[in-house]
């Protein structure tokens, strides 16, 4: 009679578990994916709220916080090695945009885990007044950890090459893993707009839309100095800020200072965001960087027109219809551009998003099939 079958234990580490793009991928994977045969826990630094905790709880997703900051280095390495010795892992999937995280898959080989996945998103260190001396801890850290990894994961080139040194991607490559998402559930839904559209009291306004954490990486600013000069040509626009964040407060003061306030939808987090963007005419996306933009793939799904920096990786570009500005032109380029960018039919944006490989339930089984097959990746360098 044969035994049970041991089950994979996997540990997915992110610095800080809230509501952005990385949690987001990760809610979208862990929903999707077929949990038999293994215990997943999901450890973060600094644990905040989300509106992704309580679904993937349900799933029974065990949560981990380490010390409650993402700056008590010493003391999460401590809890972490802990964990790991107590957990005993099979896989340790790091979900990081800072090469000192590397350091976490450095403790996980001396533990003895197999199978330490390394996974970029994103192109760029967060705003700071220690920046400069980020940076350069952020190159010495990745040329002295990212060979700890057996898999080297990146959601674009860009954030391959932010968080890899050349001479090892040079070397070992890295795998594109999408940024998939439920293609089925953003398909475009006529009715509901409506809906959505009547709740908000915006049945006839032209409905610029943004989605993402209120902060400097997002850019919130710069749309509201775009809304401002959308208004002269289309005084019926409005813009729905869809997330919370730290530069809330401020940016609702800018939106007074320009006597736009009555024009700003302020609606913070949401757990359908699907609806939302059926309710938007239009998407824009002025970060001052990003992995890929997980929320443009979104968008494209809804089949809205996307107007984004062209500092988001050309990875994100799915329909090819996507218009790309510099944030050096200003925002009245910008307003021209929103006026004058084409709308597309909606209803096949989500099959379109899905033929290219971004469907979740795809990305999703990709990923469990490497977490179930113990073995040094190393040398491995194709994509999905």
């Amino acid at each position: 009679m044969c035994g049970a079958l041991k089950k994979i234990k996997v540990c997915c580490f992110c610095e800080q578990w809230e509501s952005g793009g990385i949690e987001s991928f990760l809610y979208n994977v862990l929903l999707h994916m077929e949990l038999s045969m293994m215990e997943v826990d999901l450890v973060a630094a600094q644990m905040e709220e989300s509106v992704f905790t309580a679904p993937l709880k349900a799933r029974g997703i065990q949560f981990y916080e380490l010390s409650g900051r993402q700056n008590r280095l010493p003391e999460n390495y401590r809890l972490f090695r802990r964990l790991l010795a107590e957990r005993k892992y099979d896989v340790v999937h790091l979900h990081i945009f800072h090469g000192l995280s590397l350091w976490y898959g450095n403790l996980a080989e001396q533990a003895g885990v197999p199978i330490r996945i390394a996974h970029s998103h994103n192109t760029a260190l967060r705003k700071s007044r220690t920046k400069p001396l980020k940076l350069l801890v952020h190159q010495a850290a990745k040329e002295a950890f990212a060979d700890k990894a057996t898999d080297l994961w990146a959601c674009s080139g860009q954030a391959a090459e932010f968080l890899f040194p050349r001479k090892i991607l040079d070397r070992r490559g890295f795998r594109f893993i999408p940024n998939g998402i439920d293609t089925n559930r953003f398909r475009f839904n006529a009715e509901l707009r409506e809906t959505v559209r009547d709740d908000l009291g915006i049945q006839d306004r032209y409905v610029i839309g943004h989605i993402g954490r209120l902060c400097y990486q997002k850019n919130q600013g710069f749309l509201l100095d775009m809304l401002y000069e959308v208004l002269e040509g289309r005084p019926d626009g409005v813009l729905l800020l869809v997330g919370e964040g730290p530069d809330r407060s401020s940016l609702e003061e800018k939106a007074r200072e320009l006597g736009i306030a009555d024009n700003v939808i302020f609606y913070g987090t949401s757990d359908r965001v699907e609806h939302l963007l059926w309710a938007m005419d239009v998407f824009v996306f002025p970060s001052r960087f990003e992995g890929l933009g997980i929320v443009a793939v979104e968008a494209q799904a809804a089949g809205l027109p996307v107007l984004c920096s062209e500092i988001i990786p050309q990875e994100a570009d799915i329909t090819g219809e996507i218009v790309r500005l510099p944030l050096s032109v200003g925002a009245k380029v910008w307003a021209e551009a929103v006026l004058k960018i084409k709308h597309l039919n909606r209803i096949p944006g989500a099959t379109r998003v899905a033929e290219a490989g971004f469907d979740i339930f795809a990305v999703a089984k990709k990923i469990r099939e490497r977490w179930m097959r113990q073995g040094d990746d190393r040398n491995f360098t194709a994509s999905f």
